[in-house]
């Protein structure tokens, strides 16, 4: 079984697209995919499928909720935990909350052959789900200094706390070239002041149609047709997670000398 978080430094680079584009991909290759919203505010994956969850996971803080209860079936090979305060769940004011919701979801996991996580940008959301989930990190950037700086904070914290969590950069929404530099760019920060290697996951395209659709009130599957973003974001699963792989992580890549030399 394979767990992905798909989380950023930063806010407003498309997380929950990914995350949502992320799932559907392995949905469609007949893997049982779980998809979590960790939102702890409004939540966005019910939006994007166009569902209206009765509960969603922080209900799970209470110890008399049951993990059944947050599974939104979306098809025969989809299903969704909501974030957010659907229901009768509510802010997790605690880290003990946070984490005690988390681990009453994982008596699920096993049920499913891909867990993919929406972790936001949530320091301590992205935290938790990192040391109880222990997934591989899928950082989501774009290319400005401010996410790029984000990322590599974030990188650092997992570190600091997990050494061993497989991580691999994901540019969205720009064309080749600039998300190569932003990639090679975070992948230098952190071989030359963390001696950490990272994966370079891939580049998703800008893909104004499919913003379009989702932003209309169209589902994200219904806008799936000729998207740009979603055939890349098939690739880019291939890459994380291999169809006949039995390996629970991506090979981190090897930094190549030239990115060493960038930060000398």
């Amino acid at each position: 079984m394979h767990r992905l978080l798909v989380a950023s430094g930063k806010g407003g680079v498309g997380t929950s697209v990914v995350a949502a584009l992320t799932a559907l991909s392995a949905a469609e290759r007949e893997q049982r995919v779980l998809l979590v919203d960790a939102s702890e505010s409004g939540g966005t994956q019910h939006h994007l499928f166009g569902v209206r969850p009765a509960n969603s996971l922080w209900m799970l803080a209470d110890p008399r909720s049951f993990p059944e209860d947050t599974l939104i079936a979306l098809d025969d090979n989809l299903t969704l935990v909501a974030g957010g305060m659907s229901g009768a769940a509510v802010t997790p004011t605690t880290d003990h909350e946070r984490r005690a919701a988390l681990t009453r979801l994982a008596h699920v996991y096993e049920n499913y052959d891909i867990v993919v996580f929406d972790g936001g940008s949530r320091l301590d959301t992205i935290s938790a789900i990192a040391e109880l989930a222990d997934p591989s990190l899928v950082l989501v950037t774009s290319a400005d200094r401010l996410a790029l700086a984000a990322n590599y904070a974030l990188v650092k914290s997992v570190r600091a706390k997990r050494s061993e969590t497989a991580i691999s950069v994901l540019a969205n929404r720009h064309g080749e070239a600039l998300a190569e530099e932003a990639c090679e760019f975070l992948v230098g920060a952190c071989s030359h002041f963390l001696g950490r290697t990272i994966d370079v996951a891939g580049a998703i395209p800008d893909d104004p149609c499919l913003q379009a659709a989702v932003g209309a009130g169209m589902t994200v599957r219904d806008a799936l047709d000729g998207s740009p973003a979603a055939e890349t974001m098939r690739g880019v699963l291939s890459r994380l997670i291999p169809l006949r792989s039995t390996a629970p992580r991506p090979t981190a890549m090897t930094v190549p000398p030239s990115f060493s030399r960038r930060w000398s």
